[in-house]
């Protein structure tokens, strides 16, 4: 399974609360394949998407949409409203056609709810790449000036994506590891920065190696572990609302390592404002790793 599907499987897997789950239907489909007095619909290579969308609009509108099959090499789904009058009972709870903006900010007031409306354009027109391989993430729209307005809500949010402008639509992307770092947060899949965070650690000591000759391998990759260790413990306690009640000397060392992330732990000790051992600085992030494994039992 490719990144992309991970992490989309993760988002659709996520339930929203009352008030989330017609933003969330709403970016389903206002970024969909159509949406439209003639058609609703939505194609994707992702079985378990055309379902989402199908059984989101059973749940909130009583609308039933039909999901077909089709392709030789690989699967596409096709999920529509076929029906004319659900087609109008749906864009009638969204004013189309009379709003002068295609998106209706009025069903997006919340930020638990605009949160939603992003993970519902993300599962419907969103791609990431592996970071591994490429830091892009981005989002295939079908109309330019529902793009701008999408581009413009996200910006709000600190998220600026860029724009190439395509036959039939636009794709916003972003190269930034920071920027799709945050757009994960936003979606609702905070851990998943990790991967991209991994992924910088490791790249920067290989470079870092790569500058050294006299480095041992088996050294950088016990920093690499390490570093990696520490801070998943830092981050999973952190986003539990663990570590701010955690002794001053434990919430120090967490900072000094999520800031420097690459770092050894003698570097380490040198960037601390007060004076730190290796021996002392190691027992503890060894006590921020022991909690959180302790956590997760």
């Amino acid at each position: 399974m490719s990144f992309c599907s991970e992490v989309k499987n993760e988002l659709a897997a996520i339930r929203p609360p009352e008030c989330c789950k017609q933003p969330l239907i709403y970016g389903f489909m206002l970024f969909g394949r159509s949406f439209s007095f003639k058609k609703i619909s939505m194609q994707t290579g992702n079985a378990a998407m055309a379902e989402l969308y199908a059984s989101l609009l059973k749940s909130i509108f009583g609308v039933t949409a039909e999901i077909t099959c089709g392709g030789n090499v690989r699967p596409t789904y096709i999920a529509r409203v076929a029906s004319e009058s659900d087609r109008l009972k749906i864009l009638a709870c969204y004013d189309y056609g009379i709003a002068d903006r295609l998106i209706n900010n009025d069903i997006i007031t919340r930020e638990c709810c605009f949160q939603s409306f992003i993970r519902g354009a993300f599962l419907s027109c969103g791609n990431i790449n592996d970071p591994e391989k490429e830091y892009r993430a981005e989002f295939s729209v079908r109309d330019g000036r529902l793009a701008d307005e999408f581009s413009e809500l996200l910006s709000g949010y600190g998220i600026s994506l860029k724009k190439a402008k395509r036959q039939n639509g636009a794709v916003l992307y972003t190269k930034e590891s920071a920027c799709i770092e945050d757009l994960l947060t936003l979606m609702g899949v905070p851990h998943r920065t990790l991967d991209i965070m991994d992924t910088k650690i490791l790249k920067s000591v290989k470079n870092n190696t790569n500058r050294r000759s006299n480095c041992d391998s088996a050294n950088i990759s016990k920093t690499v572990e390490a570093s990696i260790k520490q801070r998943r413990a830092i981050d999973y306690l952190r986003r539990h609302g663990i570590l701010e009640s955690l002794p001053r000397e434990l919430v120090s060392a967490a900072d000094l390592r999520e800031s420097n992330p690459e770092a050894t732990l003698g570097e380490l000790c040198k960037l601390s404002d007060e004076p730190l051992t290796v021996s002392g600085l190691n027992h503890r992030l060894e006590k921020l790793i022991k909690l959180y494994e302790e956590l997760k039992k």
